[in-house]
């Protein structure tokens, strides 16, 4: 592999890999190179600036049209937004003071208003400072004893406006925060949709389950909608750095709820599948007074749509399910939309997690998955900036080559873990496995980006 380093804008250096057709092997096609990868990594500042020059055309234009001028057009002035965030920024100094500092650096970095900037993370999230609905998601999980080989399985598909998204890699220089896989808008890292960390623990946070159709989730008691505090999204990212299992997940939704952070806007609420590295599938409901759970242990549990056929395809499978069939199950059309922007099926190494749980992130759903594996210390950049999501919007191939290209991966991740498994009982260092499974990333991008160009 050849590194270089190239200059992007606010002074930031960004290392950009290129794979050569020789280190890619047979897997790429001929004259095809790796795509950049971006490492965001370091302190709150330095992750900021990198995530704000990548992607300041996106934030540039979501801040200005989706909260700026749609407040504007219903009366709402730039004090009343920041007065209304300040509940939110209040509890983020109090948890999570770092994501200020990244947020500020990132702005800096896309050249827009601080503060605005502040107030629209997580504001803009379900429209609160307008008052109207999202759209609903679905998220689903095999009870371990049901999977091929005693995987463990977690998927996630979102379902919402059309815009840019971003899978990435987060490792923060901090003490005490985990590293974390997540996928969110392309505009910010704060509001997750869904992640998995080091730890083993994957999550995602959806619609409360009044609001969902043919639901089996958790009923809730009724408790007043609250528009000032911290939406859902950022709320995970809070579970992705701080949590290491289901039980501690619960614990600071718990908290969260107890201490009248959580607002939920006219939707009321909030409800969240967590999967964790001993197997434990929990979901759990809250809105601004309660919060209920569960853990489940049947065959296949959805968070939406059990009759459908995606659901009848897990539960009524003959053989134990695996990857291919838990894939496949996302973009089945009883549950894949046009409006599925965005999905990812975890697998969760439970021997270590925080080198080969691997996810698999199509942007959006209906499209091929990249795998990103947590022993990365990079992400391809097209997964960040937003680029992924706009040629797999664009991409004609069927579903079919999806499967086999998402198949054939598959099987070379698997023989990649046997092989660095080796390496690691070898005594090897450790940067020698760190950069061979950003090399493998690579080339799978590589792969994926070449057929999106049709070469």
């Amino acid at each position: 592999m050849n590194g270089r380093l190239i200059q992007v804008s606010a002074g930031i250096l960004l290392l950009v890999s290129i794979a050569s057709a020789e280190a890619i092997g047979a897997a790429t096609p001929a004259g095809a190179e790796g795509p950049a990868l971006v490492r965001l990594a370091g302190t709150p500042g330095q992750i900021g600036t990198i995530w704000g020059a990548i992607n300041k055309e996106h934030i540039v234009r979501d801040l200005e049209a989706a909260y700026v001028k749609r407040a504007a057009a219903a009366g709402i002035s730039r004090d009343t937004l920041l007065e209304r965030s300040a509940p939110s920024l209040q509890i983020i100094e109090k948890i999570a003071p770092h994501w200020l500092e990244e947020a500020r650096a990132t702005a800096r970095a896309a050249g827009v208003d601080e503060e605005l900037y502040l107030a629209y993370l997580d504001g803009v999230v379900r429209n609160r400072f307008l008052g109207e609905d999202p759209e609903e998601c679905t998220s689903y999980a095999v009870a371990r004893d049901h999977a091929r080989n005693a995987a463990i399985l977690f998927h996630k598909t979102r379902d919402n406006r059309d815009a840019p998204q971003a899978a990435y890699l987060v490792e923060s220089s901090l003490e005490g925060i985990n590293k974390f896989i997540a996928v969110s808008n392309a505009t910010g890292i704060l509001g997750l949709s869904m992640m998995v960390n080091e730890k083993g623990l994957a999550g995602a946070g959806d619609y409360p389950a009044n609001r969902k159709k043919d639901s089996s989730t958790l009923r809730l008691e009724s408790a007043p909608d609250r528009f000032r505090g911290i939406m859902g999204g950022t709320i995970l990212r809070h579970i992705a750095e701080r949590a290491s299992s289901c039980a501690e997940a619960l614990a600071i939704i718990e908290d969260c709820v107890a201490k009248g952070w959580y607002a939920g806007g006219n939707v009321g609420g909030n409800h969240w599948l967590f999967v964790d590295r001993e197997g434990t599938i929990l979901e759990v409901c809250n809105n601004p007074g309660h919060v209920v759970s569960k853990v489940h242990t049947q065959k296949a549990y959805l968070s939406r749509l059990n009759k459908s056929t995606a659901a009848r395809r897990l539960r009524e499978s003959t053989e134990p399910v695996d990857f291919s069939l838990f894939r496949s199950v996302s973009r089945d059309p009883s549950i894949c939309f046009g409006s599925s922007i965005s999905g990812m099926t975890v697998e969760i190494d439970p021997d270590d997690p925080a080198r080969f749980t691997c996810a698999w992130i199509a942007l959006p759903v209906r499209s091929v998955a990249f795998p990103v594996l947590m022993g990365q210390s990079r992400t391809p950049a097209c997964l960040v900036d937003g680029t992924a999501y706009e040629s797999g919007k664009k991409s004609p191939h069927a579903i079919e080559q999806w499967e086999r290209l998402e198949e054939s991966m598959h099987a070379q991740k698997e023989r990649l873990k046997e092989e660095l498994a080796a390496s690691i009982a070898a005594g090897n260092p450790e940067e020698v496995h760190v950069e061979r499974l950003d090399n493998w990333s690579s080339e799978q991008a590589a792969v994926i980006v070449t057929t999106y160009q049709g070469k």
